[in-house]
């Protein structure tokens, strides 16, 4: 028998390992993208549910409206009369500001709070004798700002679940 006919064993062809660590880094960047837009259109919603809105509303018009009614008696005391009330505005403040909110009220919050926080200056402005341009630009101020909180909550709540705020 005449070994030189027979076929030379071929080593096997190395697979090319230049483009596997590319690839695979492609597809895994793809998934995590396919996976964080996923994740954001379901936060985004969920940060907007309808319920939450209504919840968050509810809460927030009734700080608005204790704060509104301490507001008017408020209105009502003389320059050098007790803290009281402004001691209860004060904590209504603060209390308003730990209330947690779904992303799309976040400015409806924040006026909110700007409002009380304004008409708070405008009663210390008044109790320190400053003058009455002073605390009149202050109460316009407000006004503005209360303006801006109802705008914002009724636009909110006209949108949700889909709000992009």
């Amino acid at each position: 028998m005449d070994h030189s006919t027979l076929p030379e064993t071929q080593e096997p062809m190395k697979k090319s390992r230049r483009f596997l660590r590319p690839v695979s880094a492609l597809i895994v960047l793809l998934l995590l993208a396919a996976a964080s837009v996923l994740y954001t259109r379901y936060s985004l919603r969920r940060s907007c549910d309808v319920n939450a809105v209504k919840e968050t509303s509810t809460i927030l018009v009734t700080q608005q409206r204790v704060y509104d009614g301490v507001y008017q008696v408020a209105i009502t005391a003389s320059r050098d009369a007790p803290d009281h009330p402004i001691n209860t505005l004060k904590q209504i403040l603060m209390d308003t500001q730990e209330v947690v909110v779904p992303a799309c009220m976040q400015t409806a919050k924040q006026e909110l709070v700007d409002y009380m926080g304004t008409v708070i200056l405008a009663f210390d402005a008044y109790r320190s004798g400053e003058a009455d341009a002073t605390v009149r630009n202050l109460v316009q101020q407000s006004d503005g700002q209360y303006a801006n909180f109802r705008a914002e909550l009724k636009a909110i709540n006209e949108c949700a679940p889909y709000c992009m705020r």
